[in-house]
């Protein structure tokens, strides 16, 4: 119950931004993005699922990130590109089953209404996967499931919410050896993980059918960095009327939550985990929340 009570302080605290966030930035996005390559609509059934991921330099996930999704069953994946340096417009333009948009509004204020504004212009009333660009989903039994019998189980049960819990994958040498390359296999590169030091908490977003779904915290960061990551995503959902989606940067409320759980193997420490980290750093990109992490990472490197 004291978790739900600091949820209701947390939401009364964060009130003005989220007015802000659900009005008048979500008017002027819709303005200020730009459509540069793949279809504008997608049409998918009820046992499909399309993926969107906001990007920026994403260049060394890219390819492994489309061919694993793509592989899983995922139907149709939409970018929103947000101030690319590298190569990652290249990229996606030449990868299959992709459409690319873009805004150069700043992600530190419009993470949220970014997610928010693909997932309810490409997947309204259908499956929605939104993922960042260095992280895997999957789900149980994907090895002898189809991703569209893992659906059709969802509507058969009325779910319309799948929690994911990310785990941190890394490889077996220092950070500061780590090297990757475009299109290198992440899964084979960086295999390891440790939960050992995750934490679990009551999830305040809504009531799993099961008990044993909570919120995870922590993990292999906390151990590196101190840092306290909540680890807990509602990353795949049906998109319906009453929603309201990516509350709190990563949850959803006003949906039923599933009875199973998914997971999104994270990719965070490549080769340009260093510079990813000095730049969001000097940046702010993302935000209040989360830039005290981003230093608490450089202070460690």
């Amino acid at each position: 119950m004291s978790g739900r009570i600091r949820r209701w302080g947390w939401w009364l605290w964060r009130l003005p931004t989220r007015l802000a966030e659900r009005h008048l930035r979500s008017r002027l996005l819709s303005r200020r993005v730009r459509h540069l390559f793949g279809p504008e609509s997608i049409e998918y059934g009820s046992d499909e699922v399309l993926a969107i991921c906001v990007v920026r330099n994403g260049s060394l996930h890219l390819r492994s990130f489309i061919e694993h999704h793509l592989r899983l069953g995922v139907r149709h994946l939409v970018f929103l590109d947000n101030g690319s340096t590298d190569d990652t417009i290249a990229i996606v333009r030449e990868l299959p089953n992709v459409t690319l948009l873009s805004s150069d509004l700043p992600y530190s204020k419009y993470e949220n209404v970014m997610k928010r504004y693909l997932a309810q212009r490409f997947s309204r009333g259908r499956w929605n996967l939104c993922v960042d660009v260095d992280e895997h989903f999957d789900y149980p039994f994907s090895d002898r499931l189809s991703l569209s019998g893992f659906l059709r189980y969802l509507n058969e049960h009325q779910h319309t919410v799948v929690l994911t819990q990310m785990l941190d994958m890394f490889g077996d040498q220092p950070l500061t050896a780590s090297a990757s390359v475009p299109g290198s296999d992440l899964r084979e590169a960086y295999p390891c993980y440790d939960i050992s030091g995750i934490q679990r908490s009551e999830y305040s977003w809504g009531t799993p059918p099961d008990p044993s779904i909570q919120m995870h915290w922590g993990g292999i960061r906390a151990a590196l960095f101190g840092t306290r990551n909540g680890l807990t995503k509602a990353a795949l959902v049906r998109v319906e009327e009453g929603m309201e989606l990516f509350v709190d940067w990563h949850h959803v409320s006003g949906g039923r939550i599933a009875d199973v759980t998914g997971v999104l193997l994270h990719f965070p420490f490549l080769g340009s985990f260093a510079s990813k980290v000095l730049d969001a750093v000097r940046s702010g990109r993302y935000g209040y929340r989360t830039t005290g992490e981003y230093q608490r990472y450089w202070r460690a490197l």
